[in-house]
């Protein structure tokens, strides 16, 4: 199988979302070859392990030693899980970072629990930005890990309320006042994204520390009342309240972001995806999904051509494997595509 085809199957599974039996109709009729689901998950597969993995270790022990990693998890269903049901959730979990090289990981996990999130930071030193769930903890609790929070998560919470028909006019109110005091923040960020760090850490604390006390003191003041109207409000209130520590840390570092949406981004492809396939059949296609997903983001993310980047490094591993060469070479930040 060439390393062409190869990466257009990838491609159009992976970015294009779509399915595998989908494709192998396709090319049964233009090439008129009796191709198979069966045989085509199995080219991924396989390529996923011996191709894909030795580059993705390496972009691990990269992002691994960036000082800044974005965390994020999805559900997936996968069809033959031993010790579990065709409808129980298994899970994909993702680290992205953007300090000088942007790099997008995902793994299978059966579960959700921390020691996914143990065995994915193992080693690592620096800050980790995740929403609230508290999987993460066991992360969080080491003294060479600073965990940041996610204001996007936060506002969500309020803005959820005034999208609904909730009809008690005072969590409405409350809910657009927050709303608008984190637009403050974000305004803030609007203005300073094309700054180098050190401009948009000064800034930063000239305002949006400024602004996240004003929010701070309204929660205190708004707190009780808030409990006692109960319902979506008061959780949103109790999850900001809980989570403001965390919140504040991004003003301390301009490398760092407002919230977690750069891995909330690269989640989405699964997300669409998945509304194709549906599915992973088993553990080994759970993990190769992982793992293509993996070389097609980081791809985009450096500024690469899905196709293009595939079929170069599929061509080139080979090579570099016979010959023993550093294959940080083909990494997509040192790969010049014409």
């Amino acid at each position: 199988m060439t390393p062409s085809f190869l990466a257009i199957i990838a491609v159009e599974k992976f970015e294009d979302a779509m399915p595998i039996d989908r494709q192998v109709k396709k090319y049964k009729k233009r090439f008129g070859v009796e191709f198979t689901t069966t045989t085509f998950s199995n080219w991924m597969i396989k390529t996923s392990e011996l191709r894909l993995k030795p580059l993705i270790d390496k972009l691990n022990t990269v992002q691994m030693n960036s000082g800044y990693i974005q965390a994020d998890e999805t559900t997936l269903q996968v069809l033959n899980e031993k010790g579990k049901t065709a409808k129980q959730k298994s899970y994909i979990w993702l680290k992205a970072s953007t300090d000088k090289y942007p790099i997008v990981l995902m793994h299978y996990s059966s579960n959700r629990n921390e020691k996914t999130a143990e065995y994915l930071f193992n080693g690592f030193t620096g800050y980790m930005q995740t929403d609230g769930y508290p999987g993460y903890n066991i992360v969080a609790n080491r003294k060479e890990v600073t965990q940041l929070g996610c204001w996007a998560h936060s506002r969500r919470r309020f803005a959820d309320i005034l999208k609904s028909g909730v009809s008690d006019t005072q969590s409405k109110k409350y809910a657009k006042e927050i709303v608008d005091m984190i637009a403050k923040l974000y305004k803030v960020e609007k203005d300073i994204k094309d700054d180098p760090p050190d401009k948009k850490k000064q800034i930063r604390e000239e305002k949006s520390v400024q602004i996240i006390q004003e929010i701070e003191q309204w929660c205190d003041e708004h707190f009780l009342n808030a409990h006692s109207i109960g319902g979506s409000i008061a959780r949103a209130l109790t999850y900001l309240k809980n989570q403001l520590p965390k919140l504040s840390i991004y003003t301390e570092d301009g490398r760092l972001n407002i919230d977690n949406n750069i891995a909330e981004n690269h989640v989405r492809p699964i997300a669409v995806g998945r509304k194709n396939w549906l599915f992973a059949t088993s553990t080994k296609g759970a993990t190769a999904l992982c793992n293509w997903y993996s070389v097609i983001e980081t791809a985009k993310a450096n500024g690469l051509d899905a196709y293009a980047y595939l079929n170069y490094v599929l061509t080139q591993l080979p090579i570099y494997e016979a010959e023993e060469k550093d294959i940080e070479e083909l990494l997509p930040w040192n790969v010049e595509l014409d």
